[in-house]
Parts: structure tokens; C-alpha cells; sequence
């Protein structure tokens, strides 16, 4: 990666129509953007270097958030990286258990309004901007 390369975002998804809205609004900035659909799959992504930030899908069936937290965390890349959560307003639950694991939490609706400007962010942050 160059210097003024942005680091990748990682994006913990299965969704197809959110994964297409983080796809889209990062090849518009220019960040590179590596999908996990599994924990697995997200550590072996972090065995590749660190990402500027994670980005989980919340309300993904299967995903045990406190599980890929934890081991998330327990790694030396993962361990101090930024995590945004999107999930339903409505699911209080979800919600709770991800802001205790130190995640910020962002409505569905929110998430999606304001992911162009995060990954031009990102880019600029790159660019020294």
C-alpha cells in the first residue's frame, strides 16, 4: 500500500443491497474495501494489516457479535481499530450488546446517509488532508 493509499475498510456483511451501498460509496473515494461474511473470514483479512475501520452488519443472521468482538479485540491489529454497527432502530438488544463491546452504533437509515462522507473521510485522512 502507498503512502497516500487509504487503509481498507472492512465490512462484516452478508446483506447484498448494503453490501452494494458500502461497495459503491467506497470505489467513489477510492478505499479499498475487503467483505468478510464470517469471523473467519475477517481474521484472515486481518492477518493482511490494519483496516482503517470495520464495518458489521448488526442484524447479520449467524453473527455472534460479543464472539467477533472478542477475538477481534484480542488481536494486536483489531485491538484498537475503529467499529461502526448499523442495525434496525427497533433492536434494542442488538444495540445494547454492541455499544458495551465498544462499538458505535448507527441506525440503518443513518448508517447509509452518512457512508459516502466516512469513506471520503478516509480517503482524505490518506491524503493527508
Amino acid at each position: 500500500m502507498s503512502p497516500d493509499q487509504p487503509q481498507p475498510v472492512f465490512a462484516v456483511i452478508s446483506d447484498l443491497l448494503f453490501r452494494s451501498k458500502i461497495d459503491d460509496a467506497a470505489r467513489r473515494a477510492g478505499v479499498p474495501l475487503r467483505i468478510a461474511k464470517s469471523i473467519e473470514q475477517l481474521d484472515r483479512h486481518l492477518g493482511n494489516g490494519m483496516p482503517a475501520v470495520v464495518l458489521i452488519d448488526l442484524e447479520m443472521e449467524g453473527l455472534d457479535t460479543p464472539a467477533m468482538l472478542g477475538r477481534l479485540r484480542a488481536t494486536p491489529v483489531g485491538a484498537n481499530v475503529p467499529v461502526i454497527g448499523f442495525a434496525g432502530h427497533t433492536n434494542v438488544t442488538v444495540i445494547h450488546a454492541a455499544r458495551a463491546g465498544g462499538v458505535q452504533v448507527m441506525a440503518r437509515s443513518a448508517f447509509v446517509a452518512q457512508l459516502p462522507a466516512l469513506m471520503e473521510r478516509i480517503a482524505a485522512h490518506a491524503r493527508g488532508e
